[in-house]
């Protein structure tokens, strides 16, 4: 395991795995054969990567990283909650510094040439959508609408010219 993961991952974050590894005695379980390992894994696992890269850098089976996620579920979540956290930190910074930005290409319209269209509508669509879900707006809108369906449609149609055909019936034309 390299040094600035073991840096990063709280002792706490093995000692669970280990506790769980003793609680459940079933040495086939990857807590009990490789508790490094199956801590490095939540520990990604947490942070939001997927199976696959974690598979590659572990060498744990992505369906064994599947199953430690379903048994470690409560200590997942307390960690995704801290990487909640610091990465909401991150995302204020990162938008304190995009405003900066902002200004100094309005003040330099030289500079605002060299951005191309499609990244500043990129930036905008990411900052509104963010910008909805902060105040609570929906982001998505799901329309549920009521009608005749094609079936329904279909019975209407039928009705109207059965409706059109006895009229025509009881039509006397005189020819003479």
């Amino acid at each position: 395991m390299s040094e600035e993961m073991q840096e990063s991952q709280p002792p706490e974050w093995f000692a669970e795995v280990l506790e769980r590894a003793k609680a459940h005695g079933d040495r086939k379980r990857v807590e009990y054969w490789n508790p490094q390992g199956a801590a490095k894994a939540l520990w990604l696992l947490a942070q939001g990567r997927s199976y696959c890269a974690i598979a590659k850098e572990t060498g744990i089976d992505r369906k064994t990283i599947r199953s430690l996620e379903w048994r470690h579920e409560d200590t997942l979540e307390t960690k995704r909650k801290d990487f909640s956290r610091k990465y909401a930190i991150a995302a204020e910074e990162y938008t304190d510094l995009l405003f900066q930005k902002a200004e100094q290409l309005a003040d330099d319209p030289d500079q605002l040439k060299n951005i191309s269209p499609d990244r500043l509508a990129l930036t905008v669509g990411i900052m509104t959508d963010k910008a909805t879900q902060l105040a609570g707006m929906a982001g998505v809108v799901i329309e549920h609408r009521k009608g005749a369906s094609i079936e329904d449609a279909a019975i209407m149609i039928a009705q109207a010219k059965a409706k059109i055909a006895t009229r025509m019936s009881n039509v006397i034309i005189d020819v003479a």
